[in-house]
């Protein structure tokens, strides 16, 4: 399978974060090219070592034109130091289906986003 890009690289700024015992909570918003203003939520559940588990959440957008989309999302995630690698699979209102590539550096605000096409 060759993985195509959906849209350009998006670099979301993190909102809010909750911090728990069995993981973490990110909220964040970014200006994507295909789907508008965009926030969504990743929860990323924590296995035994907190070095790796489940992710999945939920996301919004919205176009100037009045054109508003809902995803949702499930993956993995590992973390190597102070960055977590995120994967998962979005499932968007408009039919699209994505692999998004997600690195949270935990020094930083910001989450850098690689979206490719699974359909």
């Amino acid at each position: 399978m060759k993985l195509e890009k959906r849209q350009e690289d998006t670099v979301a700024k993190i909102t809010t974060m909750e911090v728990r015992d069995d993981g973490v909570i990110i909220n964040a918003q970014a200006n994507m090219p295909a789907y508008g203003n965009v926030r969504f939520s990743i929860n990323l559940e924590s296995g035994g070592d907190r070095s790796s588990g489940f992710c999945h959440g939920a996301g919004r957008g919205a176009l100037q034109d009045g054109t508003f989309f809902s995803g949702v999302f499930s993956g993995r995630w590992v973390r190597e130091g102070t960055i977590a690698k995120i994967r998962y699979v979005v499932e968007i209102s408009n039919g699209d289906q994505n692999l998004d590539m997600v690195e949270f550096d935990a020094t930083s605000d910001e989450l850098k986003i690689e979206h490719y096409a699974l359909n």
